[in-house]
């Protein structure tokens, strides 16, 4: 009896992402047809994106696979982490994090070698509210400014650098300070913050606070609290993102938890959470799952 040919269902956003979709699904399927394997694609849309891709994890029987930016690949995590499934990743976003903490190629053919080659590698990811997130989530200041550079990327186009001038944009503006109640295993304490910001990527983190990027190497979430009084205190972070030096900036905490637990006296908060706004109910739980996702990734070199 002849084998089984390998499938690769890939679920990709077309609402977002790539502009040229076609040229990009056609690149996909050729780059799997080299190793003999068939491709089913699953386009879904920003409505049904959450929907579809539960569907297709739950009933595909061949590999998941996601063709997107962080916040499509974070719709994909949370299916895969609740179904226990190995997800693959072909990196088609502005920034790719996930991907590349990994060191999964953002080239496709390599990419689709990493997921054909079957190594898995398990991820710790956090969690907010029930709310898986890969990279970071964040309130306040860190809201407002990715709120901007959405408005921004569909006036101007997706880029990294329409992206980044959104951000310092934002950045320069006054901004009120929260106060808020923070839990962190079992700590408590009250802040005055301009933003609060939890991180789980240590790719991401090193470029703006060492000292955060090393939390995760201790498995545990890294919380950023920035305080922002003055105009001058805003020009010295404003300088300090753009030398990707956040850990310079007096005004910025930095510390580790598993678990913490944020109470506001808003009862709805704006929470960024992979780039993606959500709105949820004060209060906040945030925890970190370790080895919670699987994913087809180059295995750890070990010096």
């Amino acid at each position: 009896m002849a084998p089984m040919t390998p499938i690769a269902h890939v679920i990709m956003n077309r609402d977002s992402g790539a502009d040229d979709k076609a040229a990009l699904t056609a690149e996909i399927e050729a780059a799997f047809k080299v190793h003999g394997w068939q491709v089913e694609f699953v386009l879904a849309g920003r409505h049904d994106l959450q929907s579809r891709t539960q569907q297709a994890v739950e009933q595909a029987p061949g590999a998941i696979v996601v063709a997107g930016g962080d916040g499509t690949v974070n719709a994909v995590a949370s299916a895969c982490v609740e179904a226990q499934r190995p997800m693959g990743l072909v990196p088609a976003g502005t920034f790719n994090y996930v991907a590349r903490n990994l060191g999964v190629p953002t080239e496709v053919s390599q990419a689709v070698s990493v997921i054909v080659n079957g190594g898995l590698r398990r991820v710790d990811v956090g969690e907010i509210n029930g709310r898986i997130f890969l990279n970071n989530a964040g309130i306040g200041l860190y809201a407002r400014m990715l709120e901007r550079r959405e408005q921004d990327k569909r006036r101007f186009g997706r880029s990294r650098i329409v992206a980044f001038l959104s951000g310092v944009r934002a950045l320069v503006r006054a901004h009120p300070l929260f106060a808020m109640e923070l839990v962190a295993d079992g700590h408590t304490a009250r802040h005055l913050t301009t933003t609060l910001f939890f991180g789980c990527n240590a790719l991401q983190l090193e470029h703006f606070n060492p000292t955060a990027a090393e939390c995760l190497r201790q498995q545990k979430l890294a919380i950023l609290s920035l305080q922002l009084r003055s105009r001058w205190e805003v020009t010295v972070a404003a300088c300090a993102a753009l030398l990707g030096r956040l850990d310079a900036v007096n005004s910025a905490d930095a510390f580790c938890a598993s678990a913490a637990r944020v109470q506001t006296e808003q009862r709805i908060l704006r929470v960024a959470i992979d780039g993606e706004l959500v709105l949820l109910s004060s209060p906040l739980n945030v925890v970190l799952r370790p080895a919670a996702l699987h994913v087809f990734a180059p295995a750890v070199e070990h010096s």
